[in-house]
């Protein structure tokens, strides 16, 4: 069996291990923050016009659906007044 071979470094040293960071880290400015919030507020603003579209989407497609199922109600008791009448012609001729 032959033995193993010397790799590569890790590139996360010892220093990444330990916890240190590498790289700058972010420095919010005053600025940047009044920024950062002044972008959230837009985004939950979007997302509550969204949440409100979606909502009346979900209101318009439920009043459709009930529409539908009175439709098919009707068209089942068409239906079945059909089947009964000529059930009744059956019997009467038989």
């Amino acid at each position: 069996m032959a033995g193993r071979r010397p790799v590569k470094a890790n590139p996360k040293g010892a220093a990444v291990r330990a916890g240190a960071r590498h790289g700058k880290g972010k420095v919010r400015t005053p600025a940047a923050a009044a920024s950062a919030a002044v972008s959230l507020e837009e985004r939950i603003a979007a997302l509550e016009r969204e949440r409100d579209d979606l909502r009346a989407a979900l209101d318009e497609e439920r009043e459709r659906r009930r529409k539908l199922e009175e439709v098919y109600a009707a068209a089942r008791d068409r239906i079945s007044r059909a089947l009964d009448s000529l059930h009744t012609i059956l019997n009467a001729k038989g």
